[in-house]
């Protein structure tokens, strides 16, 4: 793979079959014996929910107008997802590696666009965040909701809050169902399936630097131009205008 990281390091080159599974396995045995993952799962959906209830009970002679900026909101949380995954996630920057580290040479590898499915429940720590990202992104929604609050807002940010825990929610969910297996209940699903569409083209290594962001709905792909469309025949022509199309964008 020819897309470096931070420092111009080369991404892992991706991996075979047997290749793959001797990482899993490592990985799997490398968790402490004490991992849970259905404690994990539990931890970050309990304190998304548990800190979007706490936000609603704020909230005190709530208006109509007030209730149209969720999805203002929530196009906003969107677009945040999209600049971590794409600045993050697959960019190497200094002070902040353990992000690129535990995302692209090890889920990217593990998980390829033919072969998404976790073969152990244990694998769900390949795919789950971990619970302390939850407690990381609600005090990264603090400035603006104690700026909301300063302002007199105080439904806005307690609204503001809710509606990012509640997002954070909706992605650890969506996640892990393009990661189970595809003739389970969720599955079989078919919002599941067409989602799982978008987010498995981007586990293709030629196109996961510069398509298929969006984890959650592909809504900011659509508006920054990242959305990939078609099969594997027209990625190579794609992925050089993409690559300059964005250069331009990020200017």
């Amino acid at each position: 793979m020819s897309a470096a990281g931070h420092g111009g390091s080369p991404d892992p080159a991706p991996l075979d079959d047997a290749g793959r599974a001797e990482l899993r396995r490592r990985r799997v045995m490398s968790m402490p014996r004490w991992y849970s993952p259905w404690l994990h799962l539990a931890s970050t959906v309990g304190l998304g929910c548990g800190l979007a209830a706490l936000s609603l009970t704020r909230l005190r002679g709530l208006q109509a107008w007030e209730l149209a900026a969720i999805p203002l909101f929530f196009v906003f949380c969107n677009a945040v997802e999209w600049r971590a995954h794409r600045g993050l996630l697959h960019r190497r920057r200094r002070f902040l590696e353990a992000f690129y580290d535990r995302h692209t040479p090890v889920h990217h590898r593990v998980f390829v666009e033919n072969d998404m499915a976790i073969r152990t429940p244990r694998e769900l720590g390949f795919v789950l965040i971990p619970s302390y990202g939850i407690a990381g992104v609600f005090a990264l929604t603090l400035p603006l909701a104690l700026a909301l609050g300063a302002a007199g807002q105080s439904n806005l940010a307690s609204l503001f809050v809710a509606t990012c825990m509640a997002y954070m929610v909706l992605y650890e969910c969506l996640h892990l169902s393009y990661h189970l297996p595809p003739d389970s209940r969720i599955g079989r699903s078919r919002v599941v399936a067409r989602l799982r569409r978008h987010h498995s083209a981007h586990h293709r290594p030629s196109l996961m630097r510069q398509w298929n962001f969006n984890v959650t709905f592909p809504l900011w792909d659509l508006v920054r131009g990242t959305y990939h469309r078609g099969g594997a025949a027209d990625a190579a022509t794609r992925d050089g205008r993409s690559g300059s199309a964005l250069e331009r964008l990020e200017r």
